[in-house]
């Protein structure tokens, strides 16, 4: 667990941003130790800078005695404490010089600035130790005038310590932020880990065929709630499919069955008995219109399939529906006549769709089959198209039996079958072949009732204006 925790990708960002965010957060720690530091020096430097314009202004308007008086007084004040604040001294020695050995020195008129240790202040002037000789002393000397020289030092201790406290503060709270952003890493990449855990427990579970199961959902609508929804979405119309392939398979089988078990019969039969012409010639009829059914069906299959796969897209180009309309309703109309029934077709001018011809011609031929098939004698049928916005409408209908509406979406499924089909002719693809093509031809089909009898309905999108209507055909309406 430990292992796959270390090599998750949000671990592994995690360390990048540790690594970014502890940089970012030292530069700006550093700044402000920098900017407290500097900010304590100039306030060591303005105090030592005021202690000695004081004393110089005492010596402006007093005498030398009274100077060295209030420079030895001042250090018996200062030397009470376990520390002195300030160091004084006066002398006629130039000091200036060894200044230039310290710290941070730098010269302002007739002041000069260094920063010493007590060792290098004591060799300057006599002055009792009181201190460590390593510790640090800020120190200012002015020169006065007839060639006296004031040395004022500021003992730097607690200045040094309080800037030791905040370096130390400041590598704290880098290692604090940094343990912190590890911390979260680690919180984080195990949190991944568990969903991902969780996917592949369930991902492993559908491989080993249990297509029911689905992905996690929980309801903080993350990142992996938004892929488990599609990821389900995915898994449920897999399980679709491998459920309408079952049932197509079923189907097939118990469809090919019949058609193949007579034919094997009657080649069977023709074993036993002496050579007739006649019924040697009615035999091979009959196996030659069992073996086209067959050819039929695996033909529409493969219809089915190529649509789908979108197989026939290579050669598309603007149909004329008005003119398909046409050719198909004078057609149909003779074939209507055969059996005693009645058909009438129009269609606006110059409605055109972008697609397959042949694959229309094909759908619209398998409606009107059905429509003449089922439509009693005596019947009328109708095959219409027309502009409906930016949308062309196709209809074929009849008033037969139809389909009643909790079969309307069933229909479309192949080898389906409803009761009052199974005595005619036909292997149940006529609707799915359909179906498969207008699909394909991004169009939606819906099935209506005629009262009585069924309409079928195909909307075609399209580019096109509404255009006026202009009767085509026999002009029966």
């Amino acid at each position: 667990m430990t292992l796959k925790l270390l090599n998750t990708t949000v671990f592994r960002l995690s360390l990048v941003y540790v690594l970014l965010f502890s940089l970012v957060a030292a530069v700006a720690m550093g700044f402000i130790y920098w900017v407290a530091k500097d900010h304590i020096a100039q306030q060591t430097d303005t105090r030592l800078r005021l202690e000695s314009q004081v004393l110089a202004e005492h010596y402006r308007t007093g005498s030398m005695g009274s100077l060295q008086e209030t420079v030895r007084l001042r250090n018996r004040d200062s030397a009470r404490g376990d520390k002195r604040f300030f160091v004084y001294a006066l002398t006629d020695q130039i000091m200036s010089e060894s200044l230039k050995k310290g710290e941070d020195y730098f010269q302002e008129g007739r002041l000069t600035f260094a920063t010493l240790t007590y060792a290098q202040v004591l060799r300057l002037v006599s002055i009792p130790a009181y201190a460590s000789q390593s510790d640090k002393a800020r120190t200012l000397v002015t020169d006065l005038q007839g060639g006296w020289q004031l040395l004022v030092a500021a003992d730097l201790s607690e200045q040094r310590a309080l800037l030791e406290k905040m370096r130390g503060s400041i590598w704290a709270a880098i290692g604090v932020i940094a343990a912190s952003a590890i911390l979260g890493g680690v919180l984080m990449g195990y949190y991944v880990l568990r969903r991902i855990d969780g996917v592949s427990k369930t991902a492993t579970s559908i491989i080993k065929g249990d297509l029911s199961q689905r992905m996690t959902v929980t309801n903080r609508n993350d990142e992996f709630d938004r892929l488990s929804e599609v990821l389900n979405s995915m898994l449920q119309r897999t399980e679709q499919l491998m459920q309408a392939m079952r049932e197509v398979t079923d189907n097939l089988a118990h469809d090919l069955r019949n058609p193949l078990n007579r034919l094997r019969n009657r080649l069977d039969l023709n074993r036993f008995h002496k050579p007739d012409v006649q019924v040697l010639q009615q035999t091979q009829q009959d196996a030659l219109q069992d073996v086209d059914d067959l050819i039929k069906t695996f033909n529409a299959l493969l219809s089915i399939a190529q649509a789908e796969s979108g197989v026939h897209r290579d050669d598309w180009e603007m149909v004329n529906i008005s003119a398909l309309v046409s050719d198909l309703g004078e057609l149909y109309e003779a074939v209507a006549e055969e059996q005693d029934l009645h058909l009438s077709y129009h269609a606006e001018q110059g409605l055109q769709i972008y697609g397959n011809r042949q694959l229309l011609a094909q759908a619209l031929t398998n409606l009107l089959d059905n429509a003449v098939k089922y439509t009693p004698t005596g019947g009328q049928l109708g095959l219409e198209a027309r502009q409906l916005g930016q949308k062309v409408e196709i209809s074929v209908y009849d008033n037969g039996p139809g389909i009643p509406s909790e079969q309307h979406e069933r229909v479309f499924e192949r080898f389906v079958r409803l009761d009052n089909a199974r005595s005619s002719v036909g292997n149940g693809l006529g609707l799915s072949l359909v179906k498969a093509f207008t699909d394909l031809h991004g169009a939606t089909i819906h099935l209506e009732d005629n009262q009585p009898g069924l309409r079928v309905v195909l909307r075609f999108d399209t580019g096109n204006t509404p255009r006026p209507a202009v009767r085509v055909g026999n002009g029966h309406s």
